[in-house]
């Protein structure tokens, strides 16, 4: 630009520093073409850049007071586009980041609860199937199975032959096998 142009330009953010809205129409004529380019340019989507160019200006009108007419405009206006641009960036990619996160573990939270269901389920029909068998099978089958005895250990607590004990697990598996098997099919 001329040193008049310089001059007019300086003079223009004075009276848009006063609040002079028909100065702030005149910069936006002036720059808006070259900040839509350069907008387009890093958005390559239409409607963003005119969003981007938009809140410019917005935020040239809300740091008006701000200004410093000597200062180069330009560069503040090409600044104020690019950070707005990457910050928009930064926020999408944190969306879909966090969109990604929650749809991830969104799903293994289901499972997880799908899971404890099925758990409870299966104890529940376990409990059942238990209360279901003759006292000494289920005695037997309680020592083995859930307070981890050997054969041996409850044949001596029983009074009765490791081969007795065996027999007993081995109805008792058998019962619960049966029904889990069903269970399973539906």
């Amino acid at each position: 630009m001329k040193p008049e142009g310089l001059t007019s330009l300086a003079s223009t953010i004075e009276a848009l520093r006063a609040g002079d809205v028909t100065a702030f129409e005149h910069l936006y004529q002036v720059f808006e073409p070259r900040l839509y380019a350069f907008a387009l340019h890093l958005v390559r989507q239409r409607e963003d850049a005119e969003e981007v160019v938009q809140e410019v200006f917005l935020k040239v009108w809300e740091r008006r007071h701000q200004l410093d007419p000597e200062q180069n405009f330009d560069g503040y206006l090409f600044s104020i586009a690019k950070n707005l641009v990457y910050n928009k960036a930064r926020s999408k990619a944190t969306e879909f980041a966090f969109t990604q996160y929650i749809m991830v573990n969104g799903k293994h939270a289901g499972c997880f609860t799908e899971e404890a269901v099925a758990y409870k389920d299966l104890s529940k029909l376990l409990d059942d199937t238990c209360a279901a068998l003759p006292p000494v099978r289920r005695q037997v089958f309680i020592m083995s199975r859930v307070e981890g005895k050997s054969n041996r250990e409850i044949a001596q607590q029983l009074n009765t032959t490791s081969s007795n004990i065996e027999n007993h697990l081995y109805k008792a598996l058998k019962v619960i096998r049966k029904i889990f098997t069903r269970y399973e099919a539906l």
